[in-house]
């Protein structure tokens, strides 16, 4: 049986497909438009510079990050030939050129002297099938920031470099001076032994008093060599580091200071220790200068009174030694750990100043700080903080 469509009918169903073909082409012209619209507000937004050129080398878009780079607003360069851009701008152009040549990637980084900035550019060949050029199409970037830290990194590595090897001349040059100022000294010495022994009964008390300063200050200058003498092992020796019972090295410090403990009559009370990673003979040496100092550092007629105890929080001991003395004004504190640093007269207080600045070299051999917490005749509280 053959049914026979009625007239008309297939006029309606094209008409019908094409109207659904129109709203098929309308909802993908609609989400078309939204993806254009998102894809010119991340292009809009981004810092990236990006552009495109056409087979004749004429810009044919760029974006505002490209144009903030070259500062240069896009009706100057949007459609104009490359010789009707300014020579500045040519700069940037100089190798577009060439990647439509030879259809090669090329990295550049110009210089924008005017502006003092520093643009990187990469850029592409443009192709379509079949292998046929387009144009070209690329990218910017201002790295100004990433050239100028480099340049001072370059700078400090420099002036690192220098420092290094004044601190290593100085270093051996202490170390030498040193050696060779104790002969003598110990040369002189001797001859003032001799002297007194051979003509004591010669000499009047104005003659003796002065061989009894001269002494005095050979033992100071002997002092004073030894402590930069250890002040220039210290900082030209790298040291190994293994864990150490301070328990231990308080034990050792005390031993070495029973004949000044007795003499000043301290009184030096020590808490739990840690151990920590470090090195022995260091914090012994640590420990002698700052107890030496608390002993040192009295009142006329006061007994030291000396405690040393620690805490810690998440990464670090903190070993704390306070003590009764005369104290520190604050406004001293960088400067009492500066080398041959004194607040008093040799006359008041004997010292080298060497003390405390190889204290804190100790500290930072084991990658910790020290400081002081003081005020004048209320005693001091240095502190040691170094890593667990």
């Amino acid at each position: 049986m053959i049914v026979q469509k009625p007239p008309g009918s297939t006029y309606l169903s094209e008409n019908q497909r094409l109207r659904r073909q129109n709203r098929r082409f309308a909802t993908l012209n609609r989400e078309l438009k939204t993806e254009n619209n998102l894809l010119n507000q991340l292009v809009g937004s981004t810092k990236v510079g990006m552009f495109v050129k056409n087979e004749q080398n004429t810009f044919v878009y760029v974006n505002q990050a490209f144009c903030d780079h070259l500062q240069v607003s896009r009706d100057k360069i949007l459609f104009k030939e490359n010789h009707q851009l300014s020579k500045s701008l040519r700069r940037y152009t100089n190798d577009d050129k060439k990647v439509l040549k030879t259809r090669n990637v090329i990295f550049n980084l110009i210089e924008n002297k005017d502006r003092g900035s520093w643009i990187e550019t990469v850029k592409f060949p443009w192709l379509a099938p079949p292998n046929q050029i387009k144009g070209i199409y690329g990218f910017t970037n201002d790295v100004s920031d990433n050239v100028r830290i480099e340049e001072e990194l370059h700078k400090t590595r420099i002036d690192l470099k220098k420092a290094n090897l004044v601190n290593e001349a100085l270093r051996q040059f202490s170390y030498a001076a040193s050696h060779d100022l104790q002969e003598p000294l110990r040369s002189v010495q001797g001859f003032l032994s001799i002297i007194q022994m051979e003509y004591a009964g010669q000499l009047g008390l104005k003659a003796k008093g002065y061989f009894d300063k001269a002494d005095e200050s050979l033992q100071r200058m002997q002092q004073l060599i030894k402590d930069i003498l250890d002040y220039a092992v210290i900082n030209g020796v790298k040291y190994r580091l293994e864990p150490v019972d301070l328990n231990l090295v308080l034990d050792q410090v005390l031993l070495n200071l029973h004949q000044s403990i007795q003499e000043h009559q301290a009184q030096i009370s020590v808490g739990k220790l840690p151990q920590v990673n470090g090195n022995s003979s260091l914090l012994i040496h640590y420990f002698q200068n700052m107890l030496s100092n608390s002993m040192k550092y009295q009142s006329s007629g006061v007994c030291p009174e000396i405690r040393i105890a620690s805490r810690s929080n998440r990464e670090n001991w903190i070993i704390g030694i306070e003590d009764n003395g005369i104290g520190i004004d604050p406004s001293y504190f960088n400067e009492i750990f500066k080398p041959f640093k004194r607040l008093h007269r040799q006359s008041e207080i004997k010292g080298s100043g060497i003390g405390l600045a190889t204290s804190k070299k100790i500290v930072q051999i084991h990658s910790g700080r020290l400081w002081v917490e003081s005020s004048l005749g209320s005693g001091s509280t240095f502190f040691m903080e170094i890593p667990k």
